[in-house]
């Protein structure tokens, strides 16, 4: 990958990263260019996948969160990414079923800087959009038959956001972020 565009990766990364934490409710300590190991997700079918952002929620049952950032200023490919992105939340909920017998119901962000196939937006969290997705790629459920319950489930854990960089601004800065979280108490012990 040329360095100017692994660079606007990084940068894309860490905005949404800051964006995302002065939400409150989600902390992303690993980022795919510092941490690639922790970024890594195992799906069905033996695929590996890094992602951009790994953490957590920090509300109820601590969810892992997983962020893919797209840091395009036109539609360009990302809805054939998008898709991809579908399928591979599934093989990895799948994988953690077939490993563990429960799942530990991840959540799928999609951050993109810009829109993309705005026919289907309002249908893009959809099971007919999991669906799709696993029909495209097949390969994301191994030798498994699509189980309809967990493309429910997995699609309705899965966020399409839009960020414009002006949003930086309306939000929280680090040490605004500090200052309240301990009035939250969304990261109060649990032992």
């Amino acid at each position: 990958m040329p360095e100017d565009i692994q660079e606007l990766g990084r940068e894309g990364a860490a905005t949404l990263k800051r964006w995302l934490e002065a939400t409150t409710y989600m902390e992303l300590p690993f980022d795919a260019y510092n941490n690639k190991i922790d970024c890594m997700i195992r799906t069905k079918g033996g695929k590996q996948k890094q992602l951009d952002l790994v953490g957590y929620m920090l509300t109820e049952k601590k969810a892992p969160v997983f962020v893919e950032c797209k840091r395009y200023t036109s539609a360009g490919k990302q809805y054939t990414e998008f898709v991809k992105f579908l399928a591979i939340a599934y093989g990895h909920t799948a994988q953690e079923l077939a490993d563990y017998n429960t799942t530990r119901e991840s959540q799928y962000y999609w951050v993109t800087f810009h829109p993309f196939n705005l026919d289907n937006w309002s249908k893009l969290e959809t099971y007919e959009h999991m669906k799709k997705a696993l029909e495209a790629h097949p390969e994301y459920l191994g030798d498994d038959d699509l189980n309809e319950s967990l493309a429910h489930e997995v699609a309705s854990r899965v966020t399409v956001l839009v960020f414009n960089p002006k949003q930086e601004a309306l939000s929280l800065t680090r040490a605004e972020l500090e200052q309240i979280r301990p009035v939250l108490l969304r990261k109060v012990k649990t032992l």
